[in-house]
């Protein structure tokens, strides 16, 4: 029976040791900027051992990695499966806190939110992380919903600094044209959406190819060329007219978007200076 136990000790033993090595050998990968390599490493590293700390190593490891090949997405759905695995409830944090920044970096905004809202539930004795509120605040920007970033923002500043004269970047937020608008003008006067829009270009242009068809359609008409006054004058007005609606719709939301990138660039700089 001594003999069995010591065994089993023995070969426990070999086992953490090759998770740890491999966790090792991963790093050293990591460092020398072979991701993909280094990736294998701390696969084997995860099906090699259950000590906790190597884990753990070779998660953060493993996400680290697959963020520095751009791959976010993956990083996110990696981390979930290992958020399962039976670690200690310091550790699960730190990787609820690597997933919540692959989230961000993947472009999954809603899903940041919500990972960054469990937090406080799931880990209620956990202080708040100046760097997560300010992914909260930076995740909200992204979907421009600005009076909630700007409550979250204060919330930021207040536990960072204690200077109450630092400026409300929400003060001054982008105009934003309404798309819907945009599609009525272009409905009723053709080329008033791309006006609107800020293309006066593409406003003149629209107003040409839909007069022309109009006017051929017109005098076909009246020549008596029934068909080709229906099937080329009627058919052109009514293609270039419904693409003139399109475009303008795509025209503002393109221009919101600029505008909104624009000024979450600048809420970007100072939430990050914040932190640092």
């Amino acid at each position: 029976m001594t003999t069995r136990f010591c065994l089993i000790c023995t070969f426990l033993c070999g086992i953490c040791s090759i998770g740890k090595g491999q966790v090792t050998a991963g790093d050293s990968l990591f460092a020398s900027g072979q991701y993909v390599a280094s990736r294998v490493a701390y696969e084997r590293a995860l099906f090699g051992t259950t000590e906790p700390d190597a884990v753990f190593s070779a998660s953060v490891g493993k996400a680290r990695c697959l963020k520095q090949q751009g791959l976010y997405a993956s990083a996110v759905t990696f981390l979930n499966g290992q958020l399962q695995s039976n670690l200690p409830d310091s550790l699960l944090y730190r990787l609820r806190h690597e997933q919540i920044l692959s989230a961000y970096l993947a472009g999954q905004f809603e899903n940041t939110l919500s990972l960054v809202e469990r937090l406080p539930y799931l880990h209620p004795d956990a202080s708040p992380a100046p760097m997560l509120l300010a992914i909260r605040v930076l995740a909200l920007n992204e979907l421009q919903r600005w009076p909630t970033a700007d409550t979250a923002y204060h919330e930021l500043a207040a536990l960072v600094t204690a200077d109450s004269t630092l400026p409300n970047p929400y003060r001054a937020l982008p105009r934003l044209k309404s798309e819907k608008k945009a599609q009525w003008l272009s409905t009723f006067i053709p080329g008033a959406g791309q006006l609107y829009a800020g293309r006066p270009g593409e406003a003149v242009v629209s107003v040409l190819v839909q007069s022309a068809g109009l006017y051929f359609g017109i005098t076909s008409f009246i020549n008596g060329y029934y068909l080709s006054a229906w099937g080329v004058g009627a058919g052109l007005f009514g293609s270039f007219h419904a693409g003139g609606i399109r475009r303008a719709e795509v025209l503002v939301r393109q221009r919101n978007q600029q505008r909104a990138n624009a000024f979450n660039a600048q809420l970007r700089e100072r939430v990050i200076g914040l932190i640092k």
